[in-house]
């Protein structure tokens, strides 16, 4: 991650950076302003280079939309869809061609985290962020790849997700630098160990 970080431009991030005690929200920051505002082009290339993603609840998506976005950072799981299958009241599960799909867990609870709206699903109506993230990266189990998405930081309203190897995620949870705080969390988001 952070491959286009120079000194002259972690300068100018820093003098951007609003004045926040809270160092959650002084990392989304940095990461908002590396990812999304200071590349010319909008920040594309550098989220796709490092599989990137931010999710801000402010600015609402719905959940096609956000599989839409995840999708564009998994080139190795294709032709991806989100949808019920048998009812309009069956499993949500994310698609990848006509035999491989993974569940979309609609009942987690106890997340700090924001839901997606569902109701051009003409389902249930909300379901987790993190459930999506989760659901890809089994999917990411079954074609072998072996990074797979962590939540890097949070804030309340913000999500930061980035595709990492097993290795790096479980450095940056011993560091602080991961939303869970344990490994068995990180696995569990990580689907590693499955197999």
């Amino acid at each position: 991650m952070l491959k286009e970080l120079t000194d002259g431009l972690h300068a100018a991030l820093i003098e951007r950076l609003p004045s926040v005690d809270d160092v959650d929200m002084r990392r989304m920051e940095l990461l908002r302003l590396y990812y999304v505002e200071s590349p010319q082009d909008g920040g594309d290339a550098r989220r796709a280079v490092d599989s990137f993603l931010l999710y801000d609840s402010e600015q609402p998506e719905s959940a096609r939309q956000l599989v839409a976005r995840i999708a564009k950072l998994v080139p190795d799981v294709p032709a991806v869809s989100l949808e019920r299958i048998g009812t309009d009241d069956g499993p949500l599960v994310i698609r990848s061609g006509p035999d491989t799909f993974s569940a979309v867990n609609e009942t987690e609870e106890d997340l700090d985290t924001d839901e997606i709206d569902l109701s051009e699903l003409e389902a249930a109506p909300t379901v987790t962020v993190r459930a999506l993230f989760r659901a890809f990266n089994i999917l990411l189990d079954r074609v072998d790849a072996r990074d797979r998405f962590v939540l890097l930081c949070s804030d309340g309203t913000r999500e930061c997700y980035a595709r990492l190897s097993l290795g790096d995620a479980l450095s940056l949870c011993a560091n602080g630098h991961l939303d869970d705080d344990d490994d068995e969390a990180v696995l569990d988001l990580g689907a590693w160990g499955r197999g």
